[in-house]
């Protein structure tokens, strides 16, 4: 790639002065020059022109020189850029306000052309290495915020199920384990329920593939609808099978939202025409509680207990919930979905 080369703006209102100057500068091929004889205008084409240097008189008709430096560096676009005072008065005081006024350099004009060409290449490269910098920082900002982005769906690939939109067996899994360290921690009950959808092969062969997975949709939104506190967590634990995590929930609280759950999905009136607990989609659910005693929670029991508890309501007529309370079947005992 072709290093930028240095464009000059001299803004003088002497015709003679350009002319020296471009002179001075004709030598060097890969240097742009631009004449601004024009003070009032001499914002404009700076901010047009974008030059990488501006050189500049301070005594000019109808223009204060140092409200000009003022202006340039109160605008935006080209604040950055170095302005060159190229004066006949060497009095220290304007050269302090020069400076003071955003001035990067101050020479006597006319300089010698080795001297002119020097600081004209010196600050031009200054200012482009620094535009340089800022470019690769804001792109670099840019692919940061790409990258943050990208491991933000990423991770919300990774944690929500693809058909339904809820949480999947990953978070379930991960939720259950931290709760279950927190309710050690606090002393504070923690629940599971699981849920299957009632005689849900049927509803497939019944009504396809494409009406199961609305299916499933519907009765996940539903689900969710109940779990309104923060900490729980419902989740698709797999085919049509769902499961809360309820921290600091003891039992009569976990089957509160087990029925209010199978009420949500009743209401939804979901033909299955297959079914032999009823003419609509129903939930079977089952519903385990552990208690902080001291010891370890086995978080992995609890899910058996609501496992359990699961099959109990399959057994027991389905479109129903049972907790752990209840014998459980033994899975070979346990009915077809």
């Amino acid at each position: 790639m072709d290093e930028p080369k240095p464009v000059v703006l001299l803004v003088d209102d002497q015709r003679m002065v350009g002319e020296a100057v471009r002179r001075m500068l004709a030598a060097e091929p890969d240097i742009t020059f631009h004449f601004c004889i024009d003070p009032t205008v001499a914002l404009e084409r700076a901010i047009e022109l974008c030059p990488t240097i501006i050189l500049q008189d301070l005594v000019m008709p109808g223009v204060d020189g140092f409200m000009l430096l003022a202006s340039y560096r109160s605008t935006p676009s080209i604040r950055d850029v170095p302005v060159v005072v190229l004066s006949s008065n060497e009095e220290p005081k304007d050269k302090s306000r020069a400076f003071a006024e955003g001035a990067a350099d101050y020479l006597v004009k006319l300089p010698d052309p080795v001297e002119l060409v020097a600081r004209v290449r010196a600050h031009s490269r200054r200012f482009l290495l620094e535009r340089a910098r800022e470019r690769m920082l804001q792109e670099l900002q840019e692919t940061q915020q790409m990258l943050e982005a990208s491991n933000a769906r990423l991770h919300l690939l990774s944690s929500v199920d693809g058909l339904t939109g809820i949480s999947n067996r990953r978070v379930f899994d991960d939720a259950l384990f931290r709760e279950a360290r927190r309710s050690e921690r606090e002393g504070c009950p923690l629940s599971v329920i699981l849920v299957d959808i009632d005689y849900f092969k049927r509803f497939n062969d019944s009504y396809g593939h494409q009406g199961g997975d609305d299916a499933l949709r519907q009765v996940a939104q539903a689900m969710a609808s109940v779990a309104r506190r923060a900490s729980d967590t419902v989740a698709r634990y797999g085919g049509e099978e769902f499961a809360f995590v309820l921290p600091s929930t003891g039992l009569d609280g976990a089957l509160r939202v087990a029925e209010d759950a199978r009420a949500a999905v009743q209401r939804l009136a979901i033909e299955h025409r297959e079914s032999e607990v009823s003419d609509h989609v129903t939930l079977s659910l089952g519903v385990a509680t552990v208690v902080p005693s001291g010891a370890p929670i086995d978080a992995t029991n609890l899910v058996t207990r609501a496992d359990a508890a699961l099959y109990a309501a399959k057994r027991n007529g389905r479109n129903r919930t049972e907790c752990d309370a209840t014998p459980a079947a033994s899975p070979e005992d346990a009915p077809a979905s």
